[in-house]
């Protein structure tokens, strides 16, 4: 059986709710729920993202919805209280409600037992993206056989509660035996090399090419640049990939930002560029969902403000869909979420359909220019990957303010340059400016110095096709 841990959470709710005391009758997770009564509860965003907050990190602990409820009575959360008093009201079931209550469930010895005695063996992949809950309820299923694979090291989504430290420790412990992988058969040693600059402080094993001769006398390429604008550094990168582009058609060119709202820049540049480049601002699991919101904006009113239209969208393709099929409504819910981010004067459902990238088709990477951000990107490769934005405030962020938020900036660095096979091209710009039309002039990023150091000399003919600034 293949699943993800929101389907084997439905299924172990479905098939011993009892034993919690949910009554039958409960309703199955809806994607506009959440969002309709938090829109009545209150108009305030902030509000609204503080409950939703907070609601998530009690959802990743085994409480009963009693001890939830005296949980957000303690914090004094009004909103939250709310919420969790209709959704009980409504004898509706959530997303985070689901592993939360499969936790439990769990938890019960003679239930437990049950699907340790059915099931022999239990592989989980990407392991660095477990939250402590995931990952209980993975040992709880099945406990002769256990095989977990992953990076600790590119574990990017703590902000969703995963906590690849804490898992990796854990394991370690536990395992019988412990392989590390130290071999690439993506990358060359140029790019590994920079890699490994990144790496190293992280404890992670230094990578070594599995075949370096391959590359040739090269070894491949890594190159790194400044810029004293983003508009400069914008024109570079674009002259770069349609230099790339011309040379090697064959060849997939990945552009990759931290965060989408540092591309202003780029994206008008682009809109002069040779070679036009498909944006993967929104990423899907399965290729099944892009297809059924492709198929289902057709109906939407593209005149409507861009709110309604996602409600639209949203309202037919989970009507489309059976009830039970968690997964696949929560995917569409995701996918909405993410449109929401790009409400701009006169943009259209239709329009963003063309962001919609599903993840999974990674033989449908064509060959061209590709744009995408940090996490988007995870799981892909390309022949040759830009880096670009590599300032102090975005790599790292600024709201990264904490240890183990600068932690996981660098592990977001490190997904971002492992992307590449042939040749990887680093860039920061010493000013640059925001949709609001504020400069910030924060200079090049922490990681910055290690990279460069680890890249090649830049060459002057390198220097001339990306339009960098002589020495």
């Amino acid at each position: 059986m293949v699943m993800n841990f929101h389907e084997l959470s439905a299924r172990l709710v479905q098939a011993h709710h009892a034993t919690i005391g949910i009554t039958p009758g409960y309703t199955f997770p809806r994607p506009a729920w959440q969002r309709r009564n938090l829109n009545d509860i209150t108009g305030h965003r902030s509000t609204q993202n503080a409950a939703k907050e907070l609601l998530g990190t009690l959802n990743r602990e085994p409480l009963t919805d009693a001890e939830l409820m005296e949980r957000l009575e303690a914090a004094g959360d009004a909103t939250a209280i709310e919420l969790e008093k209709r959704r009980i009201a409504e004898h509706y079931v959530d997303y985070g409600d689901l592993q939360r209550y499969a936790q439990l469930i769990l938890r019960n010895p003679r239930v437990a037992a049950l699907f340790q005695a059915h099931f022999d063996a239990v592989i989980v992949d990407e392991f660095q993206d477990l939250s402590r809950q995931q990952y209980e309820i993975a040992q709880l299923v099945c406990t002769r056989n256990s095989t977990y694979v992953g990076d600790p090291y590119q574990g990017i989504f703590g902000w969703a509660g995963a906590q690849p430290g804490a898992v990796h420790t854990d394991l370690l412990a536990r395992a019988g035996d412990a392989i590390d992988l130290d071999v690439s058969f993506r990358s060359s040693p140029a790019v590994l090399s920079v890699v490994n600059s990144i790496s190293a402080s992280l404890g992670s094993t230094p990578l070594r090419a599995a075949y370096p001769d391959r590359w040739g006398e090269a070894s491949g390429h890594a190159y790194a640049s400044g810029y004293p604008t983003d508009v400069g550094e914008a024109d570079g990168i674009v002259a770069l990939t349609d230099y790339l582009a011309e040379q090697y058609p064959n060849d997939t060119i990945g552009v990759i930002c931290r965060a989408s709202y540092r591309r202003g820049a780029l994206e008008r540049a682009y809109d002069r560029a040779d070679h036009q480049p498909q944006f993967w601002d929104i990423a899907l699991d399965t290729p099944r969902v892009g297809r059924l919101l492709k198929l289902h904006s057709r109906q939407v009113d593209a005149t409507a403000p861009l709110v309604d239209q996602v409600e639209d969208l949203q309202h037919r393709a989970t009507e489309s869909l059976q009830p039970t099929d968690i997964e696949t409504i929560g995917e569409v819910n995701e996918a909405c979420q993410q449109l929401l981010e790009y409400n701009a004067e006169g943009v259209t459902v239709r329009q963003l359909m063309d962001r919609i990238r599903d993840t999974e088709s990674v033989a449908a990477i064509g060959a061209g220019v590709h744009v995408l951000n940090a996490h988007t990107g995870k799981g892909q490769q390309f022949d040759w990957v830009v880096v670009m934005g590599l300032e102090q405030g975005h790599v790292p962020s600024s709201y990264s303010d904490t240890p183990e938020k600068i932690l996981e900036d660098q592990r977001i660095l490190l997904v971002m340059l492992s992307r590449a096979r042939k040749g990887l091209f680093l860039t920061w710009a010493a000013s640059n400016t925001n949709q609001y039309g504020r400069t910030f002039r924060d200079g090049e990023s922490q990681w910055w110095h290690a990279m460069a150091a680890a890249a090649k000399p830049m060459t002057a003919d390198v220097a001339a096709i990306m339009k960098a600034p002589t020495p």
